[in-house]
């Protein structure tokens, strides 16, 4: 509340980022049981969790039509009237049910739901309690984050059960964990859709079921909050006109109407037929999950551990690349970098942390290092290797002493010399998770994997990159067989453009979509139209450096080596982003003023002046917002002489092929690369071409959302989280 009074009411979001660089593996380090287990040989006993709750609500549509405001009005409500539930244990499948015949139904299936929850927890646990685990047991529903989730809301809180947390937002609610009060049991109430991409629970059985289950018809526009009881009560089967769809001007046809009828018959009144329904829509859905559990663990992850698919997806990219990590494998490999050579002030300071830290936990200081045991350190730094960690010291890897005994001091006979990173993960006192954690960094290294972020700059730097929002579309009207298609030209002389029909006339509009092209980018399989680094678009691995120094900066970015298809020459070469300004050569405009390449957010006066007669007026006739300034994503020819941001092969692009004139340099930051995405894309392509083949859609496009969830979700930041 007071940082909310301090910034005027305004939400400041501020990103938390490591103090120190670590691999980034969400497999193994955002799964505490697996990282548990691999750091202790253990990986043989990893299991997913393989039992939950399944849910469903079936409700009414109660009429309202109430205003909220100028511009908000409600037309119904959803009334619950009954609820379901299927429970898989480990010793079979069962389900109950309440509706709305008794009090307080919802509160009743509650009680129970926690009850069920007992026995579900007890199954998915280890035998060996001192494996840290996740004890929430998963209640899952369908398209339940939107719906379910808001009509149960009320009913989560109790003097029995709070919410203890709530990730989402107030209309669509991802992850809901209810904790009972003297139980401690708690509930992690999730959507199915979070994993998926169906929109309707059919095509989830279809796409990912193997036929067991499927999913009945119910005459849900026929039942209304006037009629429920009197409609409910009776014995004989809904008429086939019931299942009329008004919305969708559909009917029952009397196939389906047979189907029906064989099923309703063997339901004394439609109470019953209605709970046979409402079971069958929870059991419908273990096929779906189980096939998903399934999938998730080939790629040693727990799927029900995650909040979402770009999560998952993200996970199973980082798990194939990190196929070959041995936790005792040999990583260690000599850096390229200058050697350290410590000065006097920063041992100075380093005798002083050290006197400070042993006096806070009242160790004896007496015989600490000294100022005047600078030369020898310094030659010890200069000469031995870290302890714990072979390779040598560098400018990048600062020296520290490590205590051989955590109850002593730092005095000499009692330190050895050791890095910043190795001495936090001895610190816990977990030798098997501080050996997990030093591989892993040098796995990482000899690897050339992505790490965490640490610099501020640099994430800001690559923060400003991402780029999206509303475009600024120019014309309007397009009509296909009538309209003329159109073209811009520079008249140079009188600094003008001009707008000119051509001879042919439209026949379709054509809307590119780079989202299709996100596993090509990161598959680093060889692309002739790509004419920099042997024609493989690297990936970013870690920040190095950010360069200010000019001559620096133009050899990097006017490095000839781009052309090169020499892999050593490319094998030296690093990844860039750089600050720029910006203009296209004059005489070269027309080469590109029909398709901007630059991409970017730009502040636009909606004036006559700056957007032309044409789009003015139509804002102006159509009493649109006008003579006003908005931010647009707009196609450039230049960097609007403001300072723009640009990979190495973006830039390089702009350079060579649209006659980019580079105006000012403001830095360049440096990355390493690498290329170990590329067993992913191929995997994930061939899975979804197979799913095509075998005519699943609905498979191959989930297998198509993997493949698009992970690219840049290790890059993607709230400003919410860590591990940047």
């Amino acid at each position: 509340m007071k940082k909310c009074q301090r910034n005027d009411g305004k939400i400041v979001k501020k990103v938390i980022l490591e103090k120190l660089a670590k691999p980034f593996v969400p497999h193994i380090l955002s799964n505490k049981t697996y990282k548990y287990l691999l750091a202790n040989n253990l990986t043989h006993l990893f299991k997913p969790t393989r039992y939950y709750i399944i849910f469903d609500i079936e409700t009414l549509e109660k009429k309202v039509n109430e205003k909220y405001g100028d511009s908000s009005q409600v037309t119904a409500t959803l009334i619950p009237y009954a609820i379901a539930s299927t429970v898989k244990l480990a010793n079979g499948i069962h389900s109950f049910y309440y509706d709305i015949r008794t009090d307080n139904f919802l509160n009743k299936w509650l009680e129970q739901l926690f009850e069920e929850a007992k026995q579900v927890k007890k199954d998915n646990k280890y035998i060996d309690e001192t494996i840290p685990q996740y004890y929430e047991v998963p209640v899952i529903g369908f398209n339940s984050a939107k719906f379910d989730a808001s009509v149960l809301f009320k009913n989560l809180k109790s003097k029995d059960w709070i919410i203890s947390k709530y990730l989402g937002s107030s209309t669509i609610a991802k992850q809901i964990m209810v904790k009972h009060q003297s139980s401690s049991i708690q509930l992690r109430f999730v959507d199915f859709k979070i994993y998926s991409m169906q929109n309707k629970l059919m095509d989830a059985v279809r796409d990912f079921g193997n036929g067991t289950y499927k999913k009945d018809r119910f005459p849900h526009e026929f039942i209304n909050t006037n009629n429920y009881m009197n409609e409910l009560n009776k014995c004989e089967p809904f008429p086939i006109e019931a299942f009329d769809n008004k919305l969708r001007n559909k009917k029952l046809s009397e196939v389906k109407c047979k189907e029906y009828l064989v099923e309703a018959v063997k339901h004394k009144q439609r109470w019953d037929y209605l709970k046979h329904y409402n079971i069958l829509d929870t059991r419908v859905l273990i096929e779906p999950i189980e096939y998903l559990i399934e999938l998730m663990f080939k790629y040693k992850m727990d799927i029900l551990a995650n909040i979402s698919m770009s999560q998952c997806a993200n996970a199973i990219k980082y798990s194939m690349t990190y196929n070959g990590f041995d936790i005792n494998g040999d990583y260690n490999c000599e850096s390229a970098d200058k050697p350290n050579e410590i000065t006097q002030n920063f041992w100075r300071a380093k005798v002083d942390s050290y006197i400070e830290q042993d006096n806070k936990k009242n160790r004896d200081s007496s015989n600490n290092v000294t100022i005047d045991d600078y030369s020898y350190f310094k030659e010890l730094f200069k000469n031995q290797r870290r302890h714990i960690y072979n390779p040598r010291f560098t400018w990048k890897i600062r020296p520290m002493l490590d205590r051989i005994d955590n109850k002593l001091g730092h005095s000499n006979d009692n330190v050895i010399p050791c890095c910043l990173y190795c001495n936090v993960y001895k610190t816990n006192r977990d030798q098997n998770l501080m050996k997990l954690m030093i591989q892993l960094r040098k796995y990482a290294l000899f690897k050339q994997l992505p790490m965490t972020l640490t610099s501020d700059e640099g994430y800001q730097l690559l923060r400003k990159g991402i780029t999206g929002g509303t475009s600024n579309v120019m014309h309007r009207y397009k009509v296909a067989g009538e309209m003329r298609i159109y073209y811009f030209q520079f008249d140079q002389e009188n600094k003008c453009v001009y707008s000119i029909d051509s001879d042919y006339v439209m026949t379709h509009v054509v809307q590119l979509d780079f989202h299709s092209q996100y596993p090509s980018v990161m598959s680093n399989e060889p692309k002739m139209l790509n004419l920099y680094t042997n024609h493989i678009i690297y990936m970013p691995a870690q920040l190095i450096e950010k360069i200010t120094d000019q001559d620096r900066c133009r050899q990097l970015i006017y490095d000839t080596n781009r052309f090169f298809n020499d892999p050593l020459v490319i094998n030296k070469m690093l990844l860039f982003v750089a600050e720029i300004k910006g203009h296209t050569d004059e005489r070269y405009i027309n080469e590109v003023i029909n398709w901007g390449l630059i991409l970017r957010n730009i502040d636009i006066t909606t004036n006559n002046e700056t957007i032309g007669e044409f789009l003015y007026n139509h804002l102006v006739d159509h009493q649109l917002l006008h003579d006003k300034t908005e931010r647009k994503l707009t196609n450039l020819i230049d960097t609007n002489n403001e300072v723009m941001n640009f990979n190495n092969y973006y830039l390089w692009l702009l350079i060579d092929t649209c006659h980019l004139v580079i105006d000012e340099i403001v830095s360049v930051a440096t990355f390493t690369k690498h290329s170990n995405f590329n067993s992913f894309v191929k995997k994930f392509m061939n899975l979804r071409q197979l799913a095509k083949d075998a005519k699943n859609e609905g498979l191959g496009q989930f297998r198509k959302l993997i493949l698009n969830s992970a690219f840049g979700g290790d890059a993607l930041n709230s400003e919410k989280y860590s591990n940047t």
